[in-house]
């Protein structure tokens, strides 16, 4: 199976299809095989939406500056977790790594098992993804605290989304530099 594809997302698309065919179009370079693979990974019981999708979103104003982080965590059936943390004065990409190591604690803290993180930070979600190397000692701080933490989760993904998916995540990184404290929504 390739790695490349959400088992949750593949037996969705199969699912609402009930087309194997479609389902193999849908999602290229996945074989009959993969997808057997994908379906046999399915533990009898198992509910695909247990896990939870995690919005994260740093900010900076200057750089370095004042700093916000921003989480927006949503967990299967429940109401949005929302909250903002005022951060001090830190660059950019240490809020964006903040943001992230905020949102992941959240999620292990609420019992998370499965967590699909989104960030519009292309940096940080390639160096976890092993696609950038990560050179500035502060960030590789904050890499491998993450790195540590993503092992207690039974499965994470990081994924790189447009700045307009992520609206939430940064008005609340924002709201909380302008209040300069916590903010829970």
């Amino acid at each position: 199976m390739s790695n490349s594809h959400d088992p949750g997302e593949v037996l969705r698309h199969l699912a609402s299809t009930l087309d194997i065919d479609r389902t193999l179009a849908a999602f290229p370079g996945l074989t009959r095989e993969g997808l057997r693979d994908v379906i046999n990974s399915v533990t009898p019981g198992q509910e695909l939406s247990s896990g939870a999708v995690l919005m994260v979103d740093g900010a900076a104003r200057g750089n370095p500056g004042e700093a916000g982080a921003g989480i927006v965590l949503q967990k299967s059936g429940d109401r949005a977790f929302r909250q903002g943390e005022y951060l001090g004065e830190a660059t950019n990409n240490v809020a964006e790594y903040q943001a992230l190591l905020l949102g992941m604690q959240k999620a292990a803290d609420l019992g998370v098992r499965n967590l699909e993180v989104k960030s519009d930070s292309e940096l940080v979600v390639k160096q976890l993804n092993g696609q950038y190397k990560v050179k500035n000692p502060q960030l590789q701080d904050f890499y491998f605290t993450i790195i540590r933490l993503a092992a207690s989760f039974e499965r994470v993904t990081f994924r790189h989304v447009p700045r307009d998916e992520n609206r939430e995540a940064d008005r609340l990184a924002n709201l909380a530099i302008d209040a300069k404290d916590r903010i829970e929504l």
